[in-house]
């Protein structure tokens, strides 16, 4: 069984030595590739590790000059690698390389995804505080709740699947984030999941990459995953901007009515009008930031597209008002009504046009 095994790496210099000396030992009688990903490391992993592959010529090494990130550095890997079994592992010396044998014996028995798992018989954790471990309980509830099929420890980063449960899935994977397994946890409904255990061990040199983005990022994926099928991130972000534009535009309808004594339909004008100066600029730089528009012409050109896409949105949104008006409902109310739906109007044409593809 000829396995591919991808690690990841960010300053990891002193950790990578050891860990492929150890990876040679406990797999020496297993057909195999590593290949290191490394995202440009300041301390300069790639180079040390390139040196390596001279002495182990099963060791490939890509030095990432733009892109950045875990999942996408997974990606990466795999899709040059070679082998039937495609594994994932850190390089922080804390994941167990022996339990590599374990998966080989797992997917000999027919699993489709292996994950090693800290939480089943076998597994444990050398030394974690209380509040690593309460961060890892939640993180758990989270994806069962979430994932259609979960697993005992969602969190590991140490997990092997094969070729083609990857091919199958490649396309459907979304690249950010820091936890990949998520995104083919997500989909395999139909494949057979097994976990091994094994003991999550000490860091020894380096800095753990577990921030507040990195559980930030996790909950963002286990929402688009879940609820985000249906109602998409972005279309969060963009109602929020919406309702920072709704509270602007009602702002403005109050100072027109009441003290510049402008009427009814021309203070809805005027605040539909800065709503939309207010929406396009907040979702330029947040809601589609990925595809964020930049420099005066480009700028230019979005704030006219963005206009005349949101022209459909006003005539809605004040035809809407002014007959709730006419049905007894305040002017506030019945404005914040028609902006709602001119929203959603707004948002379907905009992702297509002024920002196209997906932030």
């Amino acid at each position: 069984m000829f396995i591919s095994l991808i690690i990841p790496t960010y300053n990891e210099s002193k950790n990578v030595p050891i860990l492929i000396e150890r990876i040679s030992e406990a797999l020496s009688d297993v057909k195999k590739e590593v290949i290191i990903v490394d995202d440009n490391s300041p301390d300069k992993t790639w180079e040390i590790a390139r040196a390596l592959s001279a002495q182990y010529p099963w060791l490939r090494v890509i030095r990432r000059m733009n892109d950045r990130g875990l999942s996408s550095a997974v990606l990466a890997g795999f899709e040059i690698s070679e082998g039937e079994i495609l594994a994932v592992m850190d390089s922080d010396l804390q994941h167990d390389e022996k339990a590599l044998l374990n998966f080989i014996k797992a997917f000999e028995n027919g699993a489709e995804i292996v994950v090693g798992s800290r939480k089943v018989k076998g597994g444990g954790i050398e030394d974690w505080s209380k509040s690593r471990m309460f961060i890892s309980w939640v993180a758990t509830v989270l994806a069962k709740i979430a994932l259609p099929k979960s697993i005992s420890d969602p969190m590991s980063g140490f997990f092997a699947l094969k070729r083609n449960v990857y091919v199958i899935h490649k396309n459907e994977i979304n690249p950010k984030g820091f936890k990949i397994l998520l995104e083919f946890l997500a989909r395999a409904k139909n494949n057979k999941i097994e976990e091994v255990g094994y003991t999550f061990k000490s860091r020894v040199h380096g800095e753990s990459k577990l921030s507040s983005k990195v559980i930030l990022q996790y909950i963002h994926a286990l929402y688009d995953l879940s609820i985000g099928q249906i109602i998409p991130t972005q279309f969060i972000k963009y109602i929020s901007i919406g309702t920072t534009g709704l509270i602007f535009a009602t702002i403005s309808l109050f100072i027109c009515q009441y003290f510049l004594h402008i009427s009814q339909s021309n203070s809805l004008a005027i605040s539909i009008e800065l709503s939309i100066l207010t929406n396009f600029f907040l979702n330029n730089y947040w809601t589609f930031k990925n595809n964020k528009l930049v420099g005066f012409k480009k700028i230019l050109r979005g704030l006219i597209t963005f206009h005349a896409i949101c022209l459909g949105g006003a005539l809605i949104n004040q035809a809407i008002a002014l007959k709730l008006i006419t049905l007894g409902f305040t002017v506030y109310l019945a404005n914040a009504f028609g902006y709602f739906i001119a929203a959603i109007w707004n948002y379907i044409i905009n992702i297509n046009i002024t920002w196209k593809g997906k932030a």
